[in-house]
């Protein structure tokens, strides 16, 4: 019984190393974002590679950032947020009408995710989003409307209060597995 216990144990270690993304610089985490701390939010155009002409809002705000007439670094302060608070990204692309979001695949009229999202991008602690702007995923490259936002992270819950969750379901585990071998 000893053996089980501690491969049940060396495995829900792996489950937990796994489940810390904050230990790399930057990585792709979701594709939602959203508000780290209470307090303002800011946006900051990073680039496009797009034929297309599209522009960015946040959470039904008005469009900003035309890609292809908005200089790289350019800031827009999108006000202040409650911590937790989900922000819906949307690229309205106007050559097309199109209109895709931030999150999952069912928030696009295609049924396909358009954005990818890097949390801490480029060490800067900004959420990086990368839209792709044709209908059907297109060429997939994700740098046709490029945005990165402060004071933001791809996950709801804080990653130190998820690895105590996952903590203290392994502790039930164990408490499990000892009351059952009694």
């Amino acid at each position: 019984m000893k053996a089980t216990l501690l491969s049940k144990l060396f495995m829900a270690s792996g489950l937990l190393l796994a489940a810390t993304p904050c230990i790399s610089i930057a990585s792709v985490i979701s594709s939602n974002i959203y508000v780290a701390h209470g307090g303002e939010v800011t946006a900051y155009f990073e680039g496009t590679d797009a034929l297309f002409d599209s522009l960015i809002s946040v959470n039904g705000s008005s469009e900003f950032f035309p890609n292809h007439t908005t200089s790289v670094g350019t800031a827009y302060n999108l006000g202040t947020f409650s911590a937790g608070t989900l922000l819906t990204v949307k690229l309205n692309v106007l050559d097309t009408g199109n209109g895709f979001y931030t999150g999952p695949a069912a928030n696009n009229p295609d049924g396909l995710e358009h954005a990818r999202i890097i949390e801490n991008w480029n060490s800067t602690g900004r959420t990086f989003v990368g839209f792709e702007d044709i209908w059907g995923g297109g060429d997939l490259d994700y740098d046709d409307h490029r945005v990165s936002f402060s004071n933001t992270q791809a996950s709801p819950v804080p990653v130190p209060a998820a690895a105590w969750l996952l903590g203290s379901g392994l502790l039930g585990l164990v408490g499990v597995s000892r009351r059952k071998s009694v």
